[in-house]
This record gives structure tokens, sequence and C-alpha cells, in this order.
């Protein structure tokens, strides 16, 4: 767990075991820019608009947070701190990112809102963002972004950098990678948690997007 106390754009970090007891604090605070990155780790729509490298990162640093903090070495709490305060400046910069890239304009309401109408790939994107666990169908995009299937699909690519397919299942990824370093779910029901119903294919698209099986990523987080 992460926990953070703000000052206008000043903040200090602070990371601490599910039980509240074991402590790592920042030695003093610290100034952040953008100081929005202080409210990230518990902003659902963040997580969800998260590349899976950047989510990966993230959780990375998270599994180090609560590895220090297990481990009561010398020195575990500061090496904590310095990690809570890592994520807090990364995801602060992702969020300043992904706003460069979507500025906000005059009308827009903030959290996606599937349109009435024709969808634009941007809004296809924004919807397997949020729903990843979802059934998908290439012929159901096709028919809301009102494009034959060879127009969405290289359109597709060039906004999200990988056939539809391939996004879907990076992003289901990315959110098993944070269920195991984050639950004790087994690995069948994160699985079905983020939208396989068949082990042997998460298996697989896990180990072709990892590089690892879901119970080595597991064991290797835990250390």
């Amino acid at each position: 767990m992460v926990r953070y106390e703000r000052q206008d754009s000043r903040i200090a970090v602070e990371a601490a075991a599910h039980d509240g007891h074991a402590v790592a604090q920042a030695a003093r605070s610290v100034r952040i820019d953008p100081p929005a990155g202080a409210d990230l780790a518990v902003d659902a729509g963040f997580w969800s608009g998260l590349a899976s490298d950047d989510a990966r990162n993230l959780c990375d640093l998270a599994a180090r947070i609560a590895g220090e903090l297990a481990a009561a070495e010398p020195g575990s709490q500061a090496l904590a701190g310095a990690y809570a305060l890592e994520f807090v400046i990364i995801a602060g910069r992702l969020a300043a990112r992904v706003a460069a890239c979507h500025p906000i304009v005059p009308g827009d309401a903030g959290p996606w809102v599937e349109p009435d109408g024709v969808w634009s790939i941007g809004d296809a994107i924004r919807y397997i963002e949020l729903n990843y666990a979802h059934s998908f169908s290439l012929e159901w995009f096709v028919a809301r972004c009102a494009m034959n299937v060879t127009d969405f699909s290289r359109r597709f690519k060039e906004r999200a950098g990988c056939p539809l397919f391939e996004f879907i299942n990076r992003q289901r990824v990315a959110r098993a990678c944070a269920l195991l370093k984050s639950s004790d779910l087994s690995i069948i029901d994160i699985a079905e948690a983020v939208g396989y119903n068949n082990l042997s294919f998460f298996n697989r698209y896990f180990l072709r997007i990892t590089g690892l099986s879901p119970r080595a990523y597991r064991c290797g987080s835990a250390r």
C-alpha cells in the first residue's frame, strides 16, 4: 500500500504493509511536477488507460516497495520510500504524457462516454481499455466505426501501435500481471477475471508477451 500526504504541490510519500505497521517514509517532502501524480495510484481511469509496458513498470515498483518492507533489512525502509517516490513521479509523467497527446477541448466530459453515433478509432481503443475482459469481434468494432475491415484494421494499428487482438491481449496480460503481484487469486481465476475462458490460451499469450509463465512471473515478483 502506498500513502500520500499532500500540501499544495509538495508531497510526502510513505509505503506501508497491509497491516499498517511496517512503514517506510521519505526523509522529506519533495516537489512533484506534475502534482497530479499523487492521486493516480487509486485512479481506476488512469490504470485502465496505461499501455501494458507502463502498467508493468509501475507494478514492478509496487512489488519492490512490498519486498523491501517484508525484508526488514538495514536500509529497507529508506529504499521502500525511494521506490514509492519513484512510483509517484513516474505516474505523474505518464499522466502528463497522456494529457499532452489527448488535450481536453471545450465540451470534453473527461471520462470516456460511449458515443450515440459512429465511433472513432480512439473510441474503440478506450472501450477496450475499460472493458478488456469482455468478448470482442472485429466485425463488432467495424460496424460501430462504420468502416470496412481493411480500413479499420489499418487505422487501428496506426493509432494503437499493434493490431486489434494483439492490443486486447496486451491489455489483459497487463491487468493479469497486476493481479498476480497484488492478490492471492489462483491463476485460473485471474485468467477468467481478465477475459480468458481457456487457461491454455491465457498461458500462451502471457508467455509470448512477458517471456514468463504466469507462475514464474508470480514467483519472481515475490522475491
